[in-house]
């Protein structure tokens, strides 16, 4: 039993090795078209960094520009009470949905290459993998329903490796995003006093509010540069055997 096993263990690891060998490599053409998809989703999460430092005067003196900035849910929520119902939906579910067929495509033509890319870019241990190695175990199930739940980054990004129709993608996060938007305005609607209180406090100390955010955002910024750098230092197996363990599962010709 011993030495079948170890005969096994040969065998799959000739195969996995023959595997490895027949997969198609990424040239400097795939890597280079990778970071054009990647460049928008990028941009606007460094966008959101600039809303998050700047969106105490901006939620008072600008609110659709931080809208455009940022669209995470306490801006939503703020911002909700500082423009007309139609600006709000459009601006916000403009800015939520024009990131995500990046993401897509990124994945669709990629696969499990693209989740190994972000991982190195990001670092194995990132908010964005680490989310997508807990949604990838219900994905099988009830992709469709995360991605109206929560189209996100990650979600987007499982759907393209999936292999999703595009036109349900497109229907199933529109549908996801407008829903967040009518749920965020019902809510402040619901809490208008205590929230518009709220705003009115953020204007009134918009330059202490600005500073502070500032030091959060570099004191996060250092910590994310930290964890990238010992990930890179650790050669990032868990994105190689994440990359592998989906290569497995999912039927992927490139």
């Amino acid at each position: 039993m011993v030495e079948g096993g170890g005969d096994d263990a040969a065998t799959a690891g000739a195969v996995d090795g023959h595997a490895a060998a027949t997969r198609p490599m990424i040239t400097d053409a795939d890597r280079r078209r990778m970071q054009l998809l990647a460049a928008v989703p990028v941009g606007f999460a460094l966008l959101a960094y600039v809303g998050q430092i700047f969106f105490a005067p901006l939620m008072t003196r600008a609110p659709l520009a931080l809208l455009s900035l940022n669209a995470t849910d306490p801006i939503l929520l703020g911002v909700a009470h500082q423009a007309p119902l139609w600006a709000f939906m459009a601006v916000g579910a403009t800015r939520l949905f024009i990131t995500d067929p990046f993401l897509y495509q990124l994945g669709f033509d990629y696969g499990p290459d693209a989740r190994a890319y972000l991982a190195a870019e990001f670092g194995a241990r990132s908010r964005i993998i680490r989310t997508m190695d807990w949604l990838e175990r219900w994905f099988p199930r009830a992709g469709w329903l995360l991605l109206f739940a929560v189209p996100g980054y990650p979600m987007c990004l499982l759907s393209g490796i999936a292999r999703m129709r595009r036109w349900l993608f497109v229907l199933v996060n529109l549908a996801g995003t407008f829903t967040r938007l009518a749920l965020v305005w019902w809510v402040a609607e619901l809490f208008s006093g205590p929230l518009g209180a709220i705003v009115q406090f953020i204007g009134r100390y918009s330059i202490p509010f600005t500073v502070v955010m500032l030091v959060l955002v570099g004191v996060q910024t250092v910590r994310n540069q930290r964890r990238a750098s010992q990930a890179e230092r650790a050669g990032t197996p868990h994105a190689q055997e994440s990359a592998r363990r989906h290569r497995s599962r999912t039927p992927h010709a490139r």
